[in-house]
């Protein structure tokens, strides 16, 4: 299984970044076990496992209403769980993402097929490499096959654990939630202080003090500006009652680093982390992974889509800081569609140009706008094109502007042309309102 795979490659990685020869069942004994449920509250939901009492709510226990577990009755558990990995017969309750040997269950197996014996080692190697796992809102999970981003997840376990020690009323088993908001965290440190602020990973929800679930997008976004490896690949899933596969999905990580990249060149750098919140929420994770992979098209914001089919011209208030962001995010999502910065300063020249044609020539005003409106709600080359036919016939001035604007679209591609004509319509809104208030 999966999770098996991942452990075996951070294993492998563990031991030769630390000089070590951990087997999969020494590091289990010696590291992970100690870490995850040598406590008495866990790092992680041991599910139907030997490690778990059905009998006991977590809640009632980190509230004082019952008491813990002994040290002595989590010994006897370990050993259960031990003597049930040494039959060979791995199911649910002692490897991780294996199916349940009831064939009843919601997470039982192919019933055809014959249940073998494995070696004991992957059971082990599930339970490491399900620690590894990146939780995000939605709740599915993200497994990467990336060596270095397993080891810097496994930097923040013992954090999570003085944490959980330190923390009387903070719930526990929530590992994967908080592997994402530690490498946010660790990846976003650019101030050299090496110190990391997890205030606002944290609320309080009945009674108990819990890791917020990271959106997905801030977690691509610190990964991408990490690493320069143009693709990785992540197997997505969620393990439960009713477990959910979506399986492996690339992640282009350059396309989706670019994003910020062009927010800080033509907005700066003071608004690019709240800024990064509003890509990618045009629809959930799981519906951007229908699409086969993770990068730019993934990052659409939420509302840009019915902008660009109705043509409509965007009312521009530059007092209006929740909007002004907002649009700014359209912008930049639009220009790295295009993957043209050219694009940005000819959809800026070309706004001003129907700008100083609205506003001159002896045609009243009004006549002159009217026709820049219905060129700007054009969505599609072919009316565009019938639109400019208008404005030429008109202008008394920069024909040659026009002629160019209409040959660069015409020899566009179509799938380009509603994000370059949604660009141009940003920039001519952004313009006018400058100069209303002029």
């Amino acid at each position: 299984m999966i999770t098996s795979v991942i452990g075996k490659i951070f294993l492998q990685a563990y031991n030769e970044k630390h000089n070590k020869a951990y087997t999969p069942k020494s590091f289990f004994l010696e590291v992970y076990y100690p870490l995850f449920f040598g406590h008495e509250k866990y790092l992680m939901t041991a599910g139907n496992s030997p490690f778990e009492n059905p009998k006991l709510s977590w809640k009632d226990m980190i509230l004082g209403r019952k008491p813990f577990e002994t040290a002595d009755r989590r010994k006897e558990r370990l050993e259960k769980f031990l003597a049930k990995i040494g039959t060979g017969l791995p199911d649910a309750s002692i490897a991780i993402g294996y199916p349940s040997v009831d064939t009843l269950s919601t997470t039982s197996g192919q019933v055809s097929i014959v249940l073998e014996q494995v070696d004991p080692s992957e059971c082990y190697l599930s339970w490491i490499g399900a620690g590894l796992g990146i939780g995000i809102q939605g709740g599915l999970t993200i497994l990467f096959n990336n060596p270095d981003i397993l080891l810097d997840i496994a930097e923040g376990w013992e954090v999570y654990r003085s944490y959980l020690n330190t923390t009387p009323r903070m719930r526990g088993n929530q590992i994967n939630t908080w592997n994402g908001q530690w490498l946010k965290r660790k990846y976003d440190i650019n101030d050299g202080s090496g110190l990391l602020d997890f205030g606002d990973a944290f609320s309080t929800k009945d009674d108990l003090v819990e890791i917020q679930t990271l959106p997905w997008v801030e977690l691509i976004a610190a990964v991408s500006c990490h690493f320069k490896d143009p693709r990785m690949m992540g197997y997505v899933y969620n393990i439960g009652q009713t477990n959910t596969t979506i399986g492996f999905i690339p992640f282009v990580l350059s396309s989706i680093r670019r994003v910020s990249e062009l927010y800080v060149r033509y907005f700066g750098t003071e608004k690019r982390k709240p800024v990064m919140k509003l890509f990618g929420t045009a629809f959930g994770f799981s519906m951007a992974c229908k699409e086969g992979v993770i990068g730019l098209k993934a990052l659409e914001p939420k509302g840009l889509s019915s902008l660009m089919k109705s043509g409509k011209i965007p009312t521009y208030k530059s007092d209006n800081e929740e909007q002004k962001i907002q649009y700014e995010t359209y912008q930049i999502w639009l220009l790295a569609m295009l993957n043209n910065e050219e694009l940005w300063d000819r959809a800026k020249a070309f706004a001003l140009t129907l700008q100083d044609f609205s506003l001159g020539g002896k045609m009243a005003r009004t006549g002159r706008s009217n026709m820049v409106k219905a060129l700007l709600e054009s969505t599609n080359k072919k009316s565009f094109i019938d639109q400019m036919k208008n404005i030429v016939e008109e202008a008394d001035s920069a024909i040659e502007d026009f002629e160019n604007i209409v040959s660069s679209i015409n020899v566009m591609p179509s799938d380009n042309v509603p994000y370059f004509l949604t660009l141009i319509r940003f920039r001519y809104a952004v313009i006018n309102k400058n100069t209303n208030k002029e």
